[in-house]
């Protein structure tokens, strides 16, 4: 399984690589691709026979935060597209309700914030003058963290973290994952010290806190996916699943990077 997974995630490093340093263009169609996939992939997970027009709602939320980015429109518009749809979910549901029925507004809320909204936040990163700087962060430590967890956590893992969640990660890989991030930090720091005034410390710090929030967005998927019995969000990708399992770990550490940087002072 691991020999079969290293290729497809070399070939969409390698793709995902090429959409982002290609221009803003590029990388908002490819992010809104990806937004699209992913949104749509939860909704099928979660929906029981419900309205195709519930899932429509944060699919077009998640088209219009592209478009909003590509107008570099100021953050207000955000927020207003985001409850507009929230408020078009409830509009809709109390006017088609039927009894036992509904449960499509709720999971049709829930699509909206996760992964919607999290998908419109890369969305606005992406066309920031300065946004390889979160996508470096972010990027870098979900995989390298993700890619040490998983060998380590296959090879010496012995300490379970005792979550139904995930039964299978260990607290070995979990630390592997975590240590990782601290070279992140120094190839970060080597990249852009010329341009960001931020110190090595610093650097590894974001680096370690990305890291360990994006190993949190990957177990906030596994929640997702154990709440409705499956393994995978979809089959896209092969055994990598879908889509969202791929993006879990970065709708978390990419704004979190960002947060980390605007603190800073550097954004």
């Amino acid at each position: 399984m691991v020999k079969r997974r290293i290729p497809i995630a070399i070939g969409m490093v390698a793709l995902t690589l090429l959409f982002c340093l290609w221009g803003p263009v590029p990388r908002l169609v490819f992010l809104l691709l990806c937004g699209l996939a992913a949104t749509g992939e939860t909704w099928s997970i979660l929906s029981k026979q419900e309205s195709r027009a519930y899932g429509a709602i944060p699919l077009l939320f998640v088209l219009a935060c592209g478009v909003l980015s590509f107008l570099h429109l100021p953050l207000f518009w955000y927020a207003a597209a985001f409850f507009a749809a929230a408020q078009l979910i409830l509009a809709y549901a109390a006017l088609t309700y039927r009894a036992g029925r509904g449960q499509g507004a709720l999971t049709a809320l829930t699509v909206l914030v996760y992964p919607g909204s999290l998908f419109g936040a890369l969305l606005l990163l992406s066309q920031l003058d300065r946004w390889l700087w979160p996508f470096a962060v972010g990027q870098l430590t979900a995989w390298i963290c993700d890619s040490a967890a998983l060998i380590v956590g296959k090879k010496w893992g012995r300490h379970y973290l005792s979550t139904p969640v995930s039964p299978h990660k260990t607290w070995e890989g979990c630390l592997a994952g975590a240590a990782a991030a601290l070279p992140t930090g120094l190839l970060c720091w080597a990249l852009f010290r010329g341009a960001c005034p931020l110190s090595l410390w610093a650097w590894m710090l974001i680096c370690l806190i990305s890291s360990s929030w994006g190993q949190i967005g990957d177990l906030a998927a596994s929640l997702v996916k154990r709440a409705v019995g499956v393994k995978d969000f979809s089959s896209l990708l092969g055994p990598h699943g879908g889509i969202m399992d791929k993006f879990d770990s970065m709708v978390f550490s990419i704004p979190l990077a960002y947060l980390c940087l605007r603190i800073a002072g550097v954004m």
